[in-house]
């Protein structure tokens, strides 16, 4: 089946669509798109691989990802998926590659500016995800030979995680759980920032990711331990509009759920309000 360029996202990436169920995919490999334009035939020997888009929506945030984040970057995203796929013996769900691009990129911002994030849940991930933490490992040692930074193994936890949602269903109790929840603490942010959200935002895309690994721990009552932190009296002082969101997240958390919320996912919280904020301010 001849698949042609529907749309140029850098060299290596262009989307196309499935003949047969109309479907937007992303198709990938090196000089994938090199002198190509909109309606030319995809190369078959340059294919590296293939994944479909949910909808026009996940096409839009994929799109727009892909113009913030470095090729460097999504490379070695990419990399570690295919690591991961091959640790685990099996395919991951195609949100992985969104999820864990934009992951990555964070990480290495947060680096860069000394922001370190401690990962409660990291003796776990160690302890019940040892193929997950492995490639976590793996990939943290890829990011140090290409960009020569040394991060910490929290980070392969973050990694782990990422594996762990792109391999594992919740029990569907707990998927209606996690959904109230979300959709809760949402709505709480909404009106104590007296903002309206834009869900086709980078920024609302990682606020929704976060919150649901957030509702994912607290519906398994994997309870945050209450890490001191430096950075959080200076989310206190400094951020002082999502501090107040995240606290009463927090309140209505410890209210509602019977789970004690740490000072380090406080500050994690924190971090994507204000990005929220900063991009509301920017409209």
């Amino acid at each position: 089946m001849r698949m042609r360029i529907r749309k140029i996202l850098n060299n290596n990436v262009v989307i196309s669509h499935q003949e047969d169920t109309g479907k937007e995919i992303v198709v990938m490999g090196k000089g994938i798109a090199f002198q190509k334009a909109g309606g030319d035939i995809i190369e078959k020997d340059k294919i590296e691989k293939i994944f479909t888009l949910k909808d026009e929506r996940e096409a839009d945030i994929y799109e727009q990802m892909i113009k913030e984040i470095s090729p460097a970057l999504l490379d070695i995203s990419e990399e570690i998926i295919i690591y991961g796929e091959k640790i685990l013996e099996r395919k991951l769900e195609n949100n992985i590659h969104i999820a864990l691009a934009d992951h990555i990129s964070f990480a290495v911002h947060r680096h860069k500016n000394g922001l370190v994030i401690k990962n409660h849940l990291l003796w776990e991930i160690k302890k019940l995800y040892k193929k997950e933490f492995k490639t976590g490992l793996w990939g943290l040692e890829l990011i140090g030979k290409r960009l020569g930074m040394e991060m910490p193994e929290d980070e392969a936890g973050f990694i782990a995680l990422h594996l762990i949602n792109a391999t594992m269903g919740e029990e569907m109790p707990n998927t209606v759980d996690i959904t109230e929840m979300v959709q809760d603490i949402l709505n709480l942010i909404k009106y104590t920032l007296r903002i309206d959200y834009d869900d086709s935002s980078l920024s609302y895309e990682r606020l929704v990711t976060h919150i649901r690994f957030f509702a994912q721990r607290i519906v398994g009552k994997k309870n945050s331990v209450n890490m001191e932190t430096p950075f959080y009296g200076h989310m206190r002082d400094n951020y002082q509009q999502a501090f107040h969101a995240a606290e009463r997240i927090k309140d209505y958390i410890q209210k509602n759920h019977d789970y004690k919320v740490g000072r380090d996912e406080i500050v994690y919280l924190c971090i994507h309000l204000q990005r929220l904020i900063d991009e509301n301010k920017t409209k």
